[in-house]
């Protein structure tokens, strides 16, 4: 997490980040560029989209659409589709370092964290009648139809009030690209990485297109002189809001035994979020225990699967999707610069071939720190 010179400086720096950031929001309108609408090349192919240099950047919003045509029987959606039809999101900054680099249904499972309910439903999934839109949108049914998805990549921490992670976009040098990498299967039986992983005998093929499309939106503060200076949040700038995961582990997953996944070091982490694949499926009861422990021994949560399911679903005021767990920290960051060795211990109780945690961590750390990649041990 970003911080200034000890003692009252620090206090004195904070606060003035604090009343600039204030005079910031008070001031700037809420700007929202639409990018225009990309069409990928084909499945298994990589979308760079370039952003605009202008103002300061706080989200960016992806609306994806892919028509297909499902035949011979209906399919079954996997258990991360439709998110899934992206295999990855970056956002890279201007420095060449990410910003964001996570999986789609990574993406979907932190925007119902940050939106505290699940993202893009009606009413938490239940059906209304007359009901505006469809969102997501996922046939199965044997016939012509269309995926549809929009999910946020978020800059900045929350636009509206702590803006820690913006990125000042108000340059002439350099470039700021956000890549999307597409899934390489629409369809392949039993891979649960497929947007479809089922029914045995169905196909699922692109209808009329050469790859699925997205169209993007910028989201930006415009700033303006007030007292004739510009109102620029130091702190907030030199603070990366990171999203850092897409990682897969798969190492010693056995059953009734603890695997020790390892939070990012020299971070303060907010969020530590993990799936479990267990095999071709993700299930809601595989695991027994979660646990968050610190150089070892020190238990800092400890949680049954039944105790960390309803802590979830009160957080959310509904459930989003099985197999899908996290951590949040957000009144009380875990610097692992001070804890050391910080770890989730997560139990299966089931273990099937192939099984795989995917890990991906929520966290703050301050531009130009030396910081050690994330690993996972077992």
């Amino acid at each position: 997490m970003a911080t200034a010179p000890s003692g009252t400086s620090a206090q004195q720096a904070l606060q003035a980040n604090a009343q600039i950031r204030q005079i910031l929001l008070g001031s700037a309108p809420r700007m929202r560029k639409n990018l225009g609408t990309t069409v990928a090349s084909g499945l298994g192919t990589t979308t760079r989209i370039k952003l605009f240099n202008v103002g300061l950047i706080t989200s960016v919003q992806l609306a994806v659409t892919c028509p297909i045509t499902i035949g011979t029987a209906a399919a079954t959606l996997s258990p991360r589709g439709p998110y899934n039809l992206i295999s990855r999101v970056r956002l890279t900054d201007y420095d060449g370092t990410d910003r964001v680099n996570w999986s789609g249904f990574q993406l979907f499972v932190i925007n119902c964290v940050r939106a505290r309910i699940p993202y893009g439903y009606n009413n938490a999934d239940v059906a209304v009648a007359g009901g505006i839109i469809t969102n997501p949108s996922a046939p199965t049914a044997v016939g012509n139809g269309t995926i549809q998805f929009l999910l946020d990549v978020p800059v900045a921490y929350d636009p509206e009030s702590d803006l820690r992670g913006m990125i000042l976009a108000q340059t002439a040098v350099g470039d700021l690209y956000l890549s999307i990498d597409w899934a390489a299967n629409l369809y392949t039986n039993g891979n649960i990485d497929a947007v479809y992983d089922g029914a045995a005998t169905t196909t699922v093929v692109l209808n009329g297109v050469t790859g699925p499309s997205v169209q993007v939106w910028q989201e930006y503060l415009l700033p303006q002189q007030v007292g004739g200076k510009l109102p620029l949040p130091t702190i907030d700038l030199q603070t990366v809001y990171e999203l850092a995961g897409n990682l897969r582990y798969s190492s010693n997953i056995a059953q009734n035994q603890a695997t020790q996944l390892n939070y990012p070091n020299v971070r303060s982490v907010i969020g530590g979020y993990f799936n479990y694949l267990n095999g071709q499926a993700m299930n809601a009861n595989d695991l027994t225990e979660l646990d968050l422990v610190a150089n070892g021994n020190n238990y800092l949560r400890q949680d049954s699967l039944y105790s960390q399911q309803i802590r979830q679903r009160n957080y959310l005021t509904g459930d989003i999707a099985p197999g899908t767990y996290w951590y949040l920290h957000r009144s009380k960051p875990i610097e692992t610069a001070l804890y050391g060795n910080v770890q989730a211990y997560i139990t299966p109780s089931n273990v099937q071939a192939g099984a795989a945690f995917e890990v991906g961590f929520e966290s703050f750390y301050t531009k130009g720190s030396a910081l050690p990649g994330i690993t996972a041990n077992g």
